[in-house]
């Protein structure tokens, strides 16, 4: 019997190894990175707020300003009300002496298709995988909330913010058609690795006794701005 040389058996082998991951499925990126699930992961905010209500008829304007930083904390792996994996996050405000204290306790979840939290005991559709520009989703498919919905319009995107730079990130942004009644514009953004490093609502309800020139009765618009400031593990 004839020896095959080592070149051969070398080629063999390589021919073999090819055939067999051809026969294997090429790994897929959904994006689960976008939305952190280890415990001991934490990021911090400062977080701005404008609150602004007018009554015309009782001759009232108020103007709210809030500024303050805020912590986010996976602490604890729990399963959630329909039996799903999922975490525990606790949120804390710095008090004068500089000491985090536990504000909220919130959950989240993530399955391959979404990720979810319960925000003030709201369960809300944060993102949808794998992001792709365009995807729109109801947030409030989980509640009992109006529908309100979002789209990514950037993907994998760069950004930088208070001197953090990230290589790739994610822009969601509400689809709600605006107006002079009703606004609501809406935009987070999510880092790989990281989860949300910036979030900012601006939410104006109104009556309006004149178009032209536009005159208020009833004025109450809601602002919050979330910026990351520091995160880690």
């Amino acid at each position: 019997m004839k020896h095959l040389s080592p070149i051969l058996l070398a080629i063999a082998a390589i021919g073999m190894f090819s055939a067999c991951s051809k026969d294997e499925p090429a790994e897929v990126d959904l994006g689960h990175d976008y939305f952190p699930q280890n415990i001991g992961h934490w990021l911090e905010y400062q977080v701005d707020s404008m609150r602004v209500k007018l009554n015309t008829a009782q001759g009232t304007l108020d103007t709210t300003l809030f500024s303050y930083p805020i912590r986010e904390e996976l602490v604890e792996n729990i399963t959630d009300a329909q039996g799903r994996p999922a975490q525990r996050v606790i949120r804390y405000t710095l008090d004068p002496n500089g000491t985090w204290l536990a504000k909220d306790v919130w959950w989240q979840t993530r399955d391959n298709v979404r990720a979810e939290r319960s925000e003030e005991n709201l369960r809300r559709v944060k993102l949808i995988f794998p992001p792709r520009i365009g995807t729109e989703w109801n947030t409030n498919a989980t509640n009992v909330e109006d529908e309100f919905g979002l789209e990514y319009d950037e993907v994998d995107q760069p950004f930088s913010v208070n001197g953090l730079s990230f290589e790739k990130t994610v822009s969601v942004v509400s689809t709600f058609e605006n107006n002079l009644v009703n606004t609501r514009n809406y935009q987070e953004r999510y880092a790989r690795g990281v989860g949300m490093i910036h979030h900012e609502m601006d939410s104006i309800n109104a009556n309006i006794t004149s178009f032209n020139p536009v005159v208020y009765s009833l004025y109450d618009r809601w602002y919050v701005k979330y910026t990351v400031t520091g995160y880690g593990n």
